[in-house]
C-alpha cells in the first residue's frame, strides 16, 4: 500500500535535525535529506519509516533554496504563498513572484552553520547587508553568554547586579546536585538569589514545576518579586506559591522540578522527625528534583534545628538515626576544621602528621584511608615530593581529599551564607555599585504620660516572689526556668496591659484563647508552662484583673497615642511595631481616631493576610496629604521590605536579640529603587520606662549588644547561648540585673567575634572552585556596553527606512513612564517560522529596555539581554541562519591608485569542546546544558574578525586598513558579487580553483593569528588546571554521597564517570574553533587590473 510520500516532498519527523526532503522512497520507509548549504546541499540522509514522517506545508516567509534547472545555479528567496502543488517565491532583484514546484524546493536544517568557507569558495555568497545584521548581533550574544557563564537568568532579571548575589546563585546552579541553604545575614537579598535559580530553571525547561513555600505573610511580595524582577509569567509553568499553613497540601506538589522554602528555620525549631509539619516537609523536599532553603538564622545553638535542615538537604547524609554522631560532629568542628587547615601542599613534610592528627577525630572512613593513602604515595620516606609525581598532582590529590571531608564531615558544606561586614565593604576600584543598606540608629526613649503601669509593678512583684520563693526552697538552680517564664512576660509589657494579662493567664490557668490573643508561640507556652506554679501568681493574676477595668484599658490607649504624637509628627513613612499580641489591632483602632491627618493601615494576624497585603500596598502608595502609618505585629518581623520607613517607632521589644535583629532588618536592608533619596537610617524611637525592664532591657540592647549600631545577625549563635543567663541575672536581681550586664555581654560577643572570624578563615579551605572567576565583574561589564547591544539588536531587527535585516518592526514609545523599545511581533519578521514559532512569545516579552538602570526605576521593565524569550528565540535563528556566513563585494576608494587588492576576514567562534565528553553520556538537553555550563566558566566562549590580505603569509594589523574593511558595506560605494559577476573575482586568481587555493591559504593564517592574538594556549592551559581540580573535587564529593547510601542522579554521575570528566577536560586543552562567517573584499581604485594569479 502506497505511503502517499514522493520523491521532492518535504517532511518532517520525530526528532528531524529540521525539515527534510524525499530522497527516496523505499518500501515502506523514506530516505530524507537534509540540506545544509549550497555548497553541501545534501550533507546528511535518515532513513525511517513513512508512517512517522509528517507532509510539512511551507509557511510564508520561510527561506527556501531552489537550484535553477536552466543554469544550475543555486538561488536563495522566500515563500510568499501556494496554490495547488506550487509555491509562489519571491527572489532577490525580481519584482514578481515565481511559480515553483515543491520537488525544486530545499529548506535548510536546523544546525549551526557548518562551513561558510566552502560556500564562499563555490560562490554562493550573499550581500553584505545580511552580513552586517547578522554578525554583529551573533558577536553580541556570545559576549553575553560569556559573561553570565551560560546562566542567562543573571542578564535577563531586572535586579541589580551584586557579587555576593550572583556568586550564590552561580554556586548553586553550576552544581550537579542543586540543593542549598541559603543563608545571608538579614537584609542582603536571599530572594534574589532564589529569584536567579527560579528564572533559570524555567529558562532550562520551561515546563518546570516550581514551588515556594512562604509565611502567608510573605506570599503576595513573593508574587510581585517573581512577576516585577524574574519574569517568572513569560513561561508557559506557573510558579505555585503555598503557604506554611497549610501542610496537607504539599503533598499535590511532590515531584516538583525545584522547591523553595522561604524562612525555613519557622518549619523547623523546636521539631524533630516525628512532628507532622515536619514529616510533611521532608516528604516535599525529598521528591523534589531541586531544593533551595531561605533562612537568616541558620545557625542556632541547638543542633537538633541544624540536623533537620540539613536532612531536608540530604536525608543520607544527614540522618535522624545518626544524631549522636551529629552531635559530636557539630562539637568538634573547629577542631576538625583546624586540622583540615593544615592540609596544604606546599608543605609536604607536614602531611603525614596533618593525616594523622585528622583521622583522630574521624570514625572509620574507608574513603578517606584512601584518599589519604593517594597522597602518601607522593612522599618519599623522607615526607618529600617525589620527583616523579609533580606538585600539580599532589595539589589535586589534597583538594580530593579536602572535598570529601567537606562533603561527609562539614555542617556547611550546603549552606551559602554571606556576612554584612563583608558585603558592606567599599571597592573604590570595584566596576560594580557598593551593595548599600539603610543602616541603623539608637532609638530616642519616648515615656508614657501616666507615671503608673500596673502590669510592669506586676511583673515586678511577679520576680520578687518568685526569685524569693526559691531561695527560701533552696531551688536557686531552678532559676533558668523560672527567667524564661520572665523573658516571655516581660515582652509583653508596653502600651497596654492586656497581652500581659493574657500571657500570664495562660502561665496560672492555661487559658488557651488567652494565649492565642497574647501571640504566644509553641515556644514560648512551653516557658510559661514548664516551671511548676506558686501560690502567689494565681494572687498577682487575680488581683491585677480586678484592678484594670475596660476604662483603665481605654485610658491606657488614650495615654500611648498621647506619647506617640511626638513620634508621629515627623513626616514621611511610619511603620509602628508592636509585637505579638492585639496591642497592634488596638492601637490601630485608636490612633485613626486621634489622628485625622494620618492614615492608618494595619498588618496584622487579626485583620488576615488580605487585608494585611492591602495594608502595606495602601502604605507604600499613601497621597502625600496624609502621614502614612503602617501599624504592625510581630507578622511583620519576618521577610517584609518595609526599607522606604523613614521612621520606626518599638512600642514593645522582643525578648530576644535575634528577632529583634529579624524586625530591625525589615528597615535596615538593601536600598533599592524606592528608597534610592533615603540615604541616612530611619529615625528609630522605643516606648520605655527606665525603672522596669523595658528602660532596662533596651539600655542592654543598646551598650551591650549595640544591635543598633551594627547588625548581630553574624553573633546569633552566640546570643542564644548566654541568653539564658542574661534572663537569669534579670530575675534574681531584677531590672536592675539587666543593666549592669552590658560589660561582660560585649566581652562575650567579641570573644564570639574572633572565632567566628577564624572559622570563616577556615571555612574557605572548602572551596570547590579555587581561582574562581568573579563573573560579577564580567556581567558588570557587559552591562556598561548596553548601547551597542541595543545597536546591534535594531541592526538587526532593521525596520527603519532603507536597512536590512529581519523586518522585525519596532517603536520607542514610554510606558508607565519609561521609555522602552516595543518589537511587533505581527506581521511576523523575515525568518523562517519554523524557527520563530518555536517558542510562543507574548507582546510582554518585546515590552522592555535595553538599559537596566532605566528598567530597575520602573518594575516590571523586561530588560533585552539573552534569556528574554525573545532575544533567545533571535538568537536560536542566527545560529541557524545562513544570510550572512559568506560575503563578497567590491569596495571602491577614491583615492587608492593602486591594482585591485582582495582581502579575506574570517570570523571565529572559539569555545570549549564538549563533544567527546557528550560522547560518553546518554546525550539529552540537561546533559548537554550540565557540560556546557561547566565548559563556559572554565572556558568562556569568545569571537573574534581576522582580516588577512591575498597571498600574504601575515594577519592584516594596519588599524586604518582594519577600520576600513569593517566598514558596514554601503550601496553607493560597495558592488556584490552575485552569480552573474562571481567571474569578476574569480578571474582575479586565475579562475575558480586559484581562488580557493588563495581562500583556504588565508583561512590558516587566520587561524594561526587567532591563537597567537588571544594567547589560546596558555588561556587552554589555565582553563584545563582548573578543571581538572574542580572536576576532581566534584567527583569527590559524588563518591562521599555514593558512599553514604544515596543512588546518585545522572548529572552527579557525570562527575564520577572518569571517561566524561577526562573528555571534559581534555576538551579544553583543545577547543573548538568555528569559523562562523567567511568575508572576501576587493579593494579597487582608478587602476583596473583584471588578473591577479596566485
Amino acid at each position: 500500500m502506497s505511503s502517499g510520500f514522493r520523491v521532492g516532498h518535504l517532511v518532517e519527523f520525530t526528532g528531524a535535525p529540521g525539515i527534510g526532503r524525499v530522497g527516496a522512497v523505499i518500501g515502506d520507509a523514506l530516505r530524507v535529506d537534509f540540506f545544509e548549504s549550497v555548497a553541501e546541499p545534501e550533507l546528511e540522509s535518515r532513513t525511517v519509516p513513512a508512517a512517522d514522517c509528517r507532509h510539512v506545508r511551507l509557511k510564508p516567509e520561510t527561506r527556501v533554496f531552489r537550484r535553477n534547472p536552466s543554469t544550475g545555479e543555486w538561488q536563495a528567496g522566500r515563500v510568499r504563498d501556494r496554490i495547488g502543488g506550487r509555491y509562489y517565491i519571491r527572489f532577490p532583484n525580481f519584482d514578481s513572484d515565481l511559480p515553483v514546484p515543491e520537488s525544486q524546493l530545499r529548506v535548510r536544517w536546523d544546525k549551526p552553520v557548518r562551513d561558510p568557507l566552502q560556500v564562499l569558495v563555490s560562490g554562493g555568497n550573499e550581500s553584505g547587508y545580511l552580513y552586517d545584521t547578522r554578525l554583529p548581533m551573533l558577536h553580541n550574544l556570545t559576549a553575553q553568554r560569556a559573561a553570565s557563564a551560560g546562566i542567562s537568568a543573571f542578564l535577563s532579571s531586572a535586579v541589580e547586579i551584586f557579587p555576593h548575589q550572583v556568586n550564590a546563585a552561580l554556586t548553586v546552579l553550576s552544581d550537579p546536585v542543586q540543593r542549598y541553604l541559603l543563608a545571608d545575614e538579614v537584609g542582603l537579598g536571599k530572594t534574589i538569589e532564589a529569584g536567579y535559580v527560579i528564572r533559570q530553571t524555567l529558562i532550562d525547561n520551561p515546563q518546570a514545576r516550581v514551588i515556594v513555600v512562604a509565611p502567608d505573610p510573605l506570599r503576595r511580595q513573593w508574587q510581585a518579586e517573581l512577576r516585577d524582577k524574574f519574569f517568572t509569567e513569560d513561561f508557559p509553568a506557573r510558579v505555585t506559591i503555598t503557604s506554611h499553613d497549610t501542610p496537607e497540601k504539599w503533598e499535590n506538589y511532590h515531584g516538583s522540578d525545584l522547591v523553595v522554602v522561604d524562612e525555613a528555620h519557622l518549619l523547623v525549631q523546636d521539631r524533630d522527625d516525628t512532628d507532622e509539619v515536619y514529616q510533611a516537609l521532608c516528604r516535599l523536599a525529598h521528591s523534589a528534583s531541586k531544593l533551595l532553603l531561605l533562612s537568616a538564622t541558620p545557625v542556632t545553638s541547638s543542633y537538633t534545628t541544624h540536623l533537620g535542615l540539613l536532612h531536608l538537604l540530604d536525608r543520607d547524609m544527614y540522618r535522624w538515626s545518626d544524631r549522636e554522631a551529629f552531635e559530636h560532629r557539630y562539637d568538634r568542628r573547629a577542631e576538625l576544621a583546624d586540622r583540615v587547615y593544615s592540609l596544604n601542599a606546599d608543605f609536604p613534610m607536614l602531611l603525614p602528621s596533618a593525616l594523622d592528627l585528622i583521622k583522630e577525630v574521624l570514625p572509620a572512613d574507608a574513603r578517606f584511608d584512601d584518599l589519604s593513602a593517594q597522597v602518601l604515595d607522593l612522599l618519599d620516606e623522607d615526607g618529600d615530593l617525589r620527583e616523579e609525581a609533580g606538585e600539580p598532582t599532589l595539589t589535586l590529590r589534597i583538594a580530593e581529599l579536602r572535598a570529601h571531608i567537606s562533603e561527609t564531615y562539614r555542617l556547611h558544606r550546603r549552606v551559602i551564607r554571606h556576612r554584612r561586614a563583608r558585603v558592606l565593604r567599599d571597592d573604590e576600584d570595584a566596576v560594580l555599585a557598593p551593595y548599600e543598606v539603610r543602616g541603623r540608629a539608637e532609638p530616642t526613649p519616648l515615656t508614657v504620660t501616666s507615671s503608673y503601669d500596673p502590669a510592669a509593678e506586676s511583673l515586678l512583684e511577679w520576680q520578687t516572689q518568685t526569685w524569693g520563693r526559691l531561695l527560701d526552697e533552696d531551688r536557686g538552680s531552678a532559676r533558668g526556668e523560672y527567667a524564661r517564664a520572665l523573658c516571655v512576660l516581660a515582652s509583653r509589657l508596653g502600651g497596654a496591659s492586656t497581652d500581659y494579662i493574657d500571657a500570664l493567664r495562660w502561665r496560672v490557668r492555661r487559658d488557651e484563647p488567652a494565649a492565642q490573643r497574647a501571640g504566644l508561640t509553641l515556644r514560648e507556652r512551653t516557658y510559661l508552662a514548664d516551671p511548676p506554679l506558686s501560690p502567689h501568681e494565681a494572687e498577682i493574676l487575680e488581683k491585677l484583673e480586678l484592678e484594670i477595668t475596660d476604662s483603665d484599658s481605654d485610658a491606657e490607649l488614650n495615654d500611648l497615642a498621647a506619647t506617640l504624637r511626638p513620634a508621629l509628627s515627623g513626616g514621611g513613612r511610619i511603620v509602628v511595631f508592636c509585637g505579638p499580641g492585639t496591642l497592634a489591632t488596638q492601637l490601630a483602632q485608636r490612633l485613626r481616631t486621634r489622628f485625622r491627618t494620618a492614615s492608618v493601615s494595619e498588618h496584622s494576624r487579626g485583620v488576615g493576610l488580605k487585608a494585611s497585603e492591602d495594608a502595606i500596598k495602601a502604605w507604600r502608595e499613601c497621597a502625600a496629604r496624609k502621614t502614612p502609618v503602617l501599624v504592625v505585629d510581630d507578622s511583620a518581623e519576618d521577610g517584609l521590605n518595609l526599607q522606604i520607613a523613614d521612621t520606626v517607632i518599638h512600642l514593645r521589644l522582643p525578648w530576644s536579640p535575634n528577632q529583634l535583629e529579624q524586625r530591625l532588618g525589615r528597615v535596615d536592608r538593601y536600598r533599592g529603587v524606592e528608597s534610592l533619596s533615603q540615604s541616612d537610617p530611619a529615625r528609630q524611637f522605643a516606648l520605655v520606662d527606665a525603672e522596669t525592664y523595658s528602660g532596662t532591657w533596651l539600655s542592654l540592647l543598646t551598650d551591650g549588644y549595640e544591635i543598633f549600631s551594627a547588625s548581630v545577625s553574624t553573633l546569633q549563635d552566640a546570643i542564644a547561648e548566654h541568653l539564658p543567663q542574661v534572663w537569669s541575672e534579670a530575675l534574681e536581681h531584677g531590672p536592675e540585673g539587666l543593666g549592669d550586664l552590658a560589660g561582660s555581654v560585649r566581652s562575650q560577643l567579641a570573644a564570639a567575634r574572633r572565632v567566628i572570624d577564624k572559622m570563616d578563615m577556615l571555612e574557605s579551605i572548602y572551596d570547590a572552585s579555587p581561582q574562581q572567576t568573579d563573573f560579577a565583574v564580567r556581567l558588570g561589564e557587559i552591562e556598561q556596553e548596553w548601547q551597542t547591544t541595543r545597536d546591534v539588536m535594531l541592526r538587526y531587527a532593521g525596520d527603519g527606512e532603507g536597512t536590512s535585516g529581519i523586518k522585525l518592526r519596532h517603536n520607542s514609545r514610554v510606558i508607565n513612564g519609561c521609555e522602552c523599545e516595543e518589537f511587533r511581533l505581527s506581521p511576523p519578521p523575515l525568518i523562517s517560522p519554523h524557527l520563530y514559532e518555536s517558542k510562543r512569545l507574548s507582546a510582554e516579552v518585546a515590552r522592555g529596555a535595553f538599559n537596566r538602570s532605566t528598567a530597575l526605576r520602573f518594575p516590571g521593565t523586561r530588560i533585552f539581554r539573552v534569556g528574554n524569550p525573545l532575544i533567545d528565540v533571535l538568537s536560536n535563528a542566527i545560529a541557524f541562519d545562513d544570510r550572512g556566513q559568506a560575503t563578497a563585494f567590491a569596495r571602491f576608494d577614491r583615492d587608492y591608485l593602486g591594482e585591485h587588492e582582495p582581502y579575506f576576514g574570517f570570523d571565529y567562534l572559539v569555545e570549549a569542546d564538549i563533544s567527546p565528553a557528550l560522547a560518553f553520556t546518554q546525550g539529552g538537553v540537561q546533559a548537554t546544558a550540565a557540560l556546557r555550563h561547566q565548559a563556559d566558566r572554565l572556558l568562556p566562549p569568545f569571537t573574534l574578525k581576522v582580516w588577512v590580505p591575498a597571498g600574504s603569509h601575515e594577519a592584516l594589523t594596519d588599524h586604518g586598513m582594519l577600520n576600513w574593511l569593517n566598514a558596514p558595506y554601503d550601496n553607493a560605494k560597495d558592488r556584490n558579487f552575485n552569480a552573474k559577476s562571481i567571474h569578476q573575482l574569480t578571474d582575479l586568481f586565475d579562475g575558480r580553483p586559484g581562488y580557493e587555493v588563495s581562500v583556504r591559504a588565508a583561512e590558516a593564517v587566520a587561524v594561526g593569528e587567532l591563537k597567537q592574538a588571544t594567547k589560546l594556549i596558555d588561556r587552554c592551559s589555565r582553563a584545563q588546571e582548573q578543571g581538572r581540580e574542580r572536576l576532581a573535587v566534584a567527583k569527590a564529593q559524588a563518591e562521599a554521597r555514593r558512599a553514604a547510601g544515596r543512588l546518585l542522579e545522572d548529572r552527579e554521575s557525570y562527575a564520577v564517570d572518569v571517561n566524561v570528566t577526562d573528555a571534559l577536560v581534555e576538551g579544553l586543552s583543545t577547543p573548538k574553533i568555528q569559523l562562523v562567517a567567511a568575508t572576501c573584499v576587493v579593494k579597487t581604485g582608478l587602476i583596473r587590473r583584471v588578473r591577479r594569479g596566485n
